[in-house]
């Protein structure tokens, strides 16, 4: 039986029988994999803080017939903060959702694994807007796993030197005046839109906190991702629909 160690942050959780879990583990050299931790569940079981939602540890594992099995752990990060502040729950359960949507099983992404470590840790930084931080996270994971958006060029004509007007969803990317005008569709893009857009694709993520939005901005860049993300991966969030309602309920209480 050949042990395999890796490292890996933990997407989901499933309880089974009276101890045990299957956790969905996003690795470093396996990609997504399902892992069963026996006797997790067990209040003394040396397992149970390492097979957390949102945990980054250390695994040894091996493999069954269809599912990994977790031998050892050892946490680097528990990121249990994340649970003290219900916003920022809400955005890094998205993020998980995101992740889980955008990967197969078993294919590797070690960009895409950085980037989420990277946004984790982020979550801690009080000068971060952390709406910001997840439109980041959302261009940028899209873009790692195949879907990046064109904002170079008129996504009709090719133009360099036009006037942007507008985001075809389904066109993958920004459109020209001229071009809008002969009867393509999408969502109207700002001039300091696009310029945030442009900005959050080719700067690591770490740089975001110098990055100052306006409101209207911000409206547009969540139209933008939602519409974006729920086209290519056909897939509506529960996290996100929470934080929307969250959002209302907070709004209506002003």
């Amino acid at each position: 039986m050949a042990l395999i160690k890796v490292q890996g942050i933990v997407l989901k959780q499933i309880n089974i029988g009276e101890s045990d879990k299957i956790i969905t583990i996003f690795t470093d050299k396996l990609g997504k994999i399902q892992a069963v931790a026996h006797g997790s569940r067990k209040t003394k079981s040396k397992l149970m803080s390492s097979t957390q939602t949102f945990s980054y540890c250390e695994y040894v594992l091996y493999k069954g017939r269809s599912l990994y099995t977790i031998s050892q752990a050892e946490i680097k990060e528990s990121f249990q903060f994340i649970l003290d502040d219900l916003y920022t729950l809400t955005y890094c359960s998205y993020i998980t959702e995101l992740v889980d949507a955008l990967t197969q099983d078993n294919e590797i992404n070690i960009e895409l694994f950085l980037l989420i470590l990277k946004t984790f840790y982020l979550m801690t930084d009080e000068a971060i807007d952390k709406e910001i931080l997840l439109r980041t996270f959302e261009l940028k994971s899209m873009s790692i796993s195949g879907y990046m958006p064109n904002v170079s060029t008129c996504s009709i004509c090719r133009a360099k030197d036009r006037k942007i007007a507008i985001f075809s969803i389904e066109n993958g990317g920004v459109i020209c005046e001229e071009c809008a005008r002969n009867g393509n569709h999408g969502i109207s893009i700002s001039p300091s839109t696009l310029s945030i857009i442009r900005f959050m694709l080719k700067t690591n993520i770490e740089k975001i906190k110098t990055l100052k939005v306006s409101d209207s901005a911000k409206d547009e860049l969540k139209v933008i991702m939602k519409n974006y993300i729920k086209y290519y991966l056909e897939k509506d969030f529960k996290s996100l629909e929470f934080l929307d309602d969250l959002r209302q309920t907070e709004n209506k209480g002003k």
